[in-house]
């Protein structure tokens, strides 16, 4: 599966945006990196920063590790 990934400088900038009841909110994947799913390139929601999320480097995801018990 494909995924968008933010620096963090885009990751502070675009991480909480709000239109409406829509929030934009990135989470940490397998290798530390802040990723969000590739909808909201398509999601009229976040049509107002669409050319920075356009930014985004596309990898794919990598599932977080297991916590250690």
């Amino acid at each position: 599966m494909k995924v968008l990934k933010a620096t963090q400088e885009q990751h502070s900038e675009l991480d909480g945006y709000r239109n409406g009841n829509s929030v934009l909110q990135f989470v940490k994947d397998g290798n530390d990196n802040w990723i969000v799913g590739k909808s909201v390139l398509t999601d009229s929601n976040f049509s107002a920063i669409h050319d920075k999320l356009s930014e985004l480097q596309v990898i794919d995801y990598v599932k977080p590790k297991e916590p250690d018990i």
